[in-house]
């Protein structure tokens, strides 16, 4: 009598070691599943591009407009190469893949512009350009201090 038991223990054990397995690889390849994965890449270039359209309102700085476009060109490479692999099987447009590849060239040149800015606004700063206070209101730092002259009339 116990050895049955042990042995129905064992196949339920077993069945449940099966069903687990089972359970595990469709959630592998759930995880795996294309369309899911171009549908994330897209949505992140998506978010991307509503954070770039943001800076119409609120001015980024040199280094967050370097930053998001950096990412937007990363990102809109992997769309383009996920289009080009997976669009066909997940219905994407037709014309996706040629539409994420034209706006590559803006995307790269706004990358080049905000990062060259970034480097040059470090720059100003390490030398004390921009940002430091100009002497008396003036551009030298013969008379040096932050001394500003008197408003109104002398």
């Amino acid at each position: 009598m116990q050895a049955r038991r042990l042995s129905l223990s064992v196949a339920r054990v077993a069945m449940t070691a099966t069903f687990i397995g089972l359970v595990s690889n469709v959630a592998v390849h759930a995880a795996d599943d294309p369309c899911q994965a171009l549908g994330k890449v897209l949505n992140g270039r998506a978010q991307i591009i509503q954070e770039v359209q943001s800076y119409r309102e609120k001015k980024p700085t040199a280094d967050q407009a370097c930053s998001a476009f950096t990412k937007l060109a990363k990102l809109n490479v992997n769309a383009v190469a996920a289009v080009e692999r997976d669009g066909a099987w997940c219905r994407a447009p037709e014309d996706l893949a040629g539409s994420l590849k034209s706006q590559q060239n803006d995307i790269d040149a706004a990358r080049k512009n905000a990062c060259k800015a970034a480097v040059e606004m470090k720059k100003a700063q390490k030398n004390g350009g921009a940002g430091a206070p100009a002497p008396f209101g003036g551009s030298d730092g013969i008379l040096g201090g932050d001394t500003k002259l008197p408003q109104g009339a002398l």
